[in-house]
């Protein structure tokens, strides 16, 4: 999912780069980066959380 968030985020930025766009499109389109981001940040914060518990030993402290 991260990675498909990720690649439609970057189509948006050039999108939106690009100047292609009408303003109401490229409201659209920026809202909907907003979006992505926060998911893909969400996503990270995830991985962090797992990977932080991995390394954690039986007391509960990480290495």
């Amino acid at each position: 999912m991260f990675e498909e968030y990720l690649k439609e985020l970057d189509e948006i930025v050039k999108e939106l780069e690009s100047g292609s766009l009408s303003l109401e499109e490229s409201i659209k389109k920026y809202q909907r980066g907003l979006e992505l981001s926060s998911l893909c940040k969400q996503k990270l914060l995830e991985a962090k959380e797992v990977i932080v518990q991995k390394m954690s030993d039986s007391d509960g402290k990480t290495s």
